[in-house]
Formats: structure tokens, sequence, C-alpha cells
């Protein structure tokens, strides 16, 4: 029976892919972690549960692609990262400012933060860019479209994860939150999706993306975590239209930093060579 089943996920790579997607966004929407470390377990095992469907996709073609192109992806990112490094020590003088309490153990935590933000990294990567992009080339590779049905699909798909849960449909400022984090989201992952195609090292691209949370979010790991109102990412609280403008904000910006990529990267891309050989 397991046999039949591994058999049907290889000849249908977008079934593959779509009962991925489902699988992850059910097991972190509905497994609930106390704690940044109980996060991080989550997440590492989530990546090895995506790395079983990526296999069925494309063998171990992409699991095996890191070379020596990390250094490569990492300085192409490096636009992200500046930015994500400038709103993390926003908010770090904001907590100061605000006199918000230290850890207990700052060090630790700014430890378990980091490896937190890695294992997100990682995990996202394999899902929402490998795996989707994967099966659509596998499925589509002769189709002019190919690509761009590709860097629509794990976008939005990537940014729509971030808002995925219970809010406030009746607020027009969490719609507005969502639909602006969408966008934030997936136009970060199209660069990284860029990234991928000239690499095919995923490795590489979900260390840049854990880098990136991780530059922008460390403080969770020194203060004591404040109160906040609705999701992860959508919060219909007095900060509300702040929020909103800052994610309409930061897409506006990741627009430019994705074009800076494909202006450098993405036309020296293969794209021949990837239909023939991904």
């Amino acid at each position: 029976m397991l046999k039949k089943y591994i058999e049907f996920m290889k000849k249908s790579p977008l079934i593959t892919a779509a009962l991925c997607i489902v699988y992850v966004v059910v097991c972190f929407k509905t497994v609930h972690t106390d704690t940044n470390f109980q996060f991080f377990i989550v997440r590492t095992m989530l990546c090895g549960a995506v790395c079983f469907f990526l296999y069925q996709i494309s063998g171990d073609k992409t699991l095996t692609s890191c070379y020596v192109s990390t250094g490569y992806v990492i300085l192409n990112s490096m636009g992200f990262l500046m930015m994500s490094l400038i709103m993390g020590s926003v908010l770090l003088l904001s907590n100061i400012e605000e006199q918000v309490p230290l850890n207990d153990n700052p060090v630790l935590g700014l430890i378990i933060v980091f490896l937190m933000f890695i294992s997100v990294g990682l995990f996202e990567e394999l899902a929402f860019r490998a795996v989707i992009n994967d099966a659509i080339i596998y499925k589509f590779r002769e189709k002019k479209y190919v690509f761009v049905l590709s860097a629509v699909v794990s976008s939005l798909v990537f940014g729509a994860a971030h808002i995925v849960g219970e809010f406030d449909a009746a607020s027009a400022i969490a719609w507005g939150q969502a639909v602006a984090k969408t966008l934030e989201s997936g136009i970060f992952g199209l660069a990284l999706l860029i990234l991928y195609w000239k690499t095919r090292n995923i490795w590489a691209c979900g260390v840049a993306h854990g880098l990136f949370d991780f530059f922008a979010g460390y403080t969770e790991g020194l203060f004591v975590p404040m109160k906040t109102s609705g999701s992860s990412y959508i919060n219909t609280g007095e900060d509300g239209p702040k929020i909103l403008i800052t994610y309409f904000v930061i897409a506006a910006i990741n627009v430019v930093l994705t074009f800076l990529v494909w202006k450098k990267v993405g036309k020296t891309i293969d794209f021949e060579k990837i239909r023939r050989e991904w």
C-alpha cells in the first residue's frame, strides 16, 4: 500500500506539492508551542517531513545541490539582510526606550531565537520554494509560461501562509494588513526564487531567509515578550494602522530590492538549461 502511494506521488508532482503544503500548514497552525525552543523543534521536524515530499518530486537533485553557491546567495541577499537589521535595530531601541525588561538569560535566549529563525527559514524555503517550484517545473517544463507560473504560485502561497488563521473578517484594517503582509512576504519570496533558479541551492536560500528573520526579530530572545492582539501578523489594536502602513512600506522596498536581484542575477539564468536538467 505504501509503495503504491509513493509511486502515485512520484507520478503526480502537483498533487504531491498540494499534499505537502496542506500538511505543513495544518501542522504549524494546530501544533501549539509555548516556547521558542519548542517552536524550533517543531519546525526542524517539519523540515524532515517536507524533504520526504520533495524527494518524491525531484529525487535527490535539489536536496544535494549545495556546492559552493552559499556565499553567492548570501551576497545577493545583502540588501534584504541590511533592511531587516535596520528593522531589528529600531525594535531594539524601542524596547530600550519603553524599558522592556530583559530575559533572565538573554544570551541563551538569543541563541535559541537564532536556531528558531534558521529552522523557520529552511522549512519555509523547502516547503514554499523548492516543493512548489519543482512540482510546477516537472509538470509544465515544456510550457513557455512555466517560470511565470512558478513565480506567481510560490510567491502567493508563501505570502498567504503568513496570514492563514483567524482574524476579524469584518475589519478593514485586518484585511488591509493581510493583503499587505501577503505582498511583502511574496515579493521577498520572489527574490529568493530567483536565487534558487540560479543556484538550485535551497539550503543557502533557507539560511538567507533565516538570517533575514533573525536580524528583524532577534530582540525576541533578549526581552520579555509583550502581549499582542490577534495573530502574529494581524493586529487590529491601536497600532493597527501603523502596522498596515509599515507592511506596505516594506513591500515597496522589497519591490526595489527584488528588481535589483533580478537585474544582477535573474538575467544571467539559463532557463533553457533548467527546462532540460531540473
